[in-house]
């Protein structure tokens, strides 16, 4: 560890922290490391198989989820569009039938006021 503290840094590097040289030292020349053991903790190359079947079983129940998720988003979404589609057809409908009212109204206020003035001449 000392060779590579002291070892000369080469241009354009930073120089190592003495975390990243003991770690390379354990990678190296270190079997496994013992450290982990001797303070209560597993390494992560002492898990046991069955753990890691949990974990991928776990994974792919989650990935199992996120795939429903996202078909019901879609889903969701595609019911939206159709419900948006029909909200403007039934808008348009209504403005057309709107627009038809107010033009027989119309109509027959022009009638009305031209029998009025029928009704009203006469009389006079």
């Amino acid at each position: 560890m000392e060779k590579m503290k002291d070892a000369p840094i080469p241009e354009g590097e930073e120089p190592k922290y003495d975390a990243e040289i003991v770690e390379e030292v354990l990678k190296t020349e270190v079997n496994q490391s013992t450290f982990l053991r001797n303070v209560g903790l597993k390494s992560s190359s002492n898990n046991s198989g069955n753990e890691t079947a949990v974990l991928a079983a776990h994974v792919g129940d989650l990935q199992q989820k996120l795939e429903r998720s996202e078909l019901q988003a879609k889903v969701m979404q595609e019911e939206m569009a159709a419900i948006k589609l029909k909200a403007e057809e039934y808008k348009a409908a209504s403005d057309k039938e709107l627009e038809l009212l107010r033009k027989k109204s119309q109509e027959q206020e022009e009638k009305l006021a031209h029998l009025l003035a029928l009704f009203g001449a006469k009389a006079l």
